[in-house]
């Protein structure tokens, strides 16, 4: 008796799922190539050229101050701390124009999303293909908004 009960839950489920799909339509997905958004976004590629000259300028303070540390004879526990602390803050400082970039980036897709009525983009990456038919290339555009 309890089998049966499961049984009819099961195909009354089933049969449920099976109509909500039938009456969805069709899913548009987009995608983007990451890597050309990298290479020719101008927005992208202004935060990457801040990022190398402040992770540059930290890396140099940090020389400086181990320099400084080591010719007032500090003893090798506080040099190793220096160290870990500067790369520590070179870190950050990346973590955070990380953060910026993928923020400029969701943004931009999220609207030509919208515009283009797609309801999943994903990450193509030629090492790593996820849509090898059909879909829609929206990089161009992503390029164009990352101006």
């Amino acid at each position: 008796m309890k089998q049966n009960k499961k049984r009819m839950a099961m195909l009354a489920g089933a049969f449920a799922i099976m109509t909500l799909a039938a009456g969805c339509g069709k899913t548009e997905i987009g995608y983007v190539d990451p890597s050309r958004i990298e290479k020719e976004a101008p927005a992208i590629m202004n935060i990457d050229a801040e990022m190398k000259s402040k992770v540059e300028e930290v890396q140099k303070q940090a020389q400086e101050d181990l320099k400084e540390k080591q010719a007032q004879g500090a003893p090798p526990e506080e040099m190793q701390k220096a160290q870990q602390q500067a790369m520590g803050k070179m870190q950050q400082t990346s973590s955070i124009y990380d953060q910026q970039k993928t923020i400029k980036l969701q943004t931009a897709v999220g609207e030509i999303a919208r515009t283009k009525k797609l309801d999943a983009v994903l990450f193509n990456v030629d090492e790593q293909k996820l849509v090898h038919l059909g879909g829609t290339d929206i990089t161009d555009d992503v390029i164009k908004a990352l101006q």
